[in-house]
């Protein structure tokens, strides 16, 4: 066999090794979306695997195609230029974006003056999991430091039957924390709306100089200390564990959301 033969036979290896990462890597990410679709109601951090794994699973299945295709139009050599392009972007900002998140996931110090624990949706009378796992790192920090006291914050929404509020105020009680801690916020519909409003209860009942600090899911503090920063009130996030299927598509969707708030400037 020849050097250009052999060279020959390693290119058509590795461009079929490309071919079967695109289709593995596409069809993955489809269905990770259709797996938890049958698990969470459609949001923006679902769908994105989805959206993100078509024109992989396409471009693998339909390499030959492409490869013509590019061969034969500068419009499409352009296309499928920009294509990559857009991939290697996304990937640089969501590796950005998971630092990001990461590094700022430390547990602040017990004995805070105030803790705020913010919604995440509610089934009824009952707390989703992404909030029972919110309550119960609440609970921890809670009967660690006795001195706490608990703002639970999350209204109505539109399809609820009750405030996030009032269940997760059952939920606590129903875990030993004592009624007299707990202080229920039930007006807020946003990360920014649980900040002001706690806010402007712990300014009525605690001194100017109260400690706060908040729970959320950890993909969801790095955003969340902003938010609060940028409305002049300082706290920082006590991070509770994330639903093991929803990781991936948090992360996604926390990404989307950070470079959002970026560019708005809410953060």
């Amino acid at each position: 066999m020849t050097g250009s033969e052999t060279k020959s036979g390693s290119k058509r290896i590795g461009r079929g090794i490309l071919r079967a990462v695109f289709i593995l890597l596409g069809a993955a990410l489809i269905a990770d979306t259709l797996f938890v679709l049958t698990r969470s109601s459609p949001n923006l951090g679902v769908i994105m695997p989805a959206v993100l794994g078509a024109p992989l699973l396409l471009i693998g299945l339909l390499t030959p195609i492409f490869r013509a295709l590019c061969a034969k139009s500068r419009v499409f050599r352009a296309f499928a230029f920009a294509l990559s392009l857009a991939y290697l972007v996304f990937g640089l900002v969501f590796a950005l974006t998971t630092g990001l998140i990461i590094k700022n996931s430390a547990f602040p110090e017990d004995g805070a003056d105030v803790l705020i624990v913010l919604g995440g949706g509610i089934r009824g009378n009952y707390p989703t999991l992404t909030l029972k796992y919110r309550l119960d790192a609440a609970v921890e920090y809670l009967d660690r430091s006795p001195g706490t006291t608990v703002v639970v914050s999350g209204g109505q929404g539109p399809n609820e039957i009750v405030s996030e509020a009032s269940v997760m105020r059952s939920y606590l009680i129903s875990r030993g924390i004592a009624e007299d801690r707990i202080i229920i916020e039930d007006r807020s519909e946003s990360t920014a709306e649980n900040f002001l409003f706690s806010d402007e209860i712990i300014k009525s009942r605690f001194p100017e100089d109260a400690s706060v600090v908040f729970v959320t899911t950890r993909f969801h503090v790095f955003r969340s200390e902003r938010v609060a920063r940028r409305l002049g009130i300082e706290a920082e996030g006590v991070p509770a564990k994330g639903v093991w299927y929803l990781v991936p598509n948090d992360y996604l969707r926390e990404c989307a959301a950070i470079v959002g708030y970026f560019l708005t400037g809410r953060i």
